[in-house]
């Protein structure tokens, strides 16, 4: 079965599988106050990358908070993220 990824300047490349829910979601939510709700492991983490990807891409100057209840969520994030998008380790900084 052929996959297809996610193209986007902040994404690295063949690591996001381009699931068309999660780009509508994540289209729609960009630059809007949003509350995504989905069942567990439905890529409500890389729906928040793909809006944080955008907006660092189209807002240069921007900065973005996530925020979660736990620290282990915090470091679960953390992982994800670095893991998704090409940020340098002086572009994040995560706080417990």
């Amino acid at each position: 079965m052929q996959h297809n990824y996610v193209e986007h300047p902040l994404v690295w490349p063949g690591i996001v599988e381009q699931r068309l829910y999660q780009i509508n979601i994540a289209r729609s939510a960009y630059g809007k106050n949003t509350l995504v709700i989905l069942p567990t492991a439905l890529g409500k983490t890389v729906i928040a990358a793909l809006v944080v990807a955008e907006t660092l891409y189209r807002r240069k100057s921007s900065k973005v908070l996530v925020l979660a209840p736990t620290r282990p969520l915090v470091m679960q994030h953390n992982k994800n993220f670095r893991a998704m998008l090409k940020l340098r380790d002086s572009d994040v900084a995560f706080l417990t």
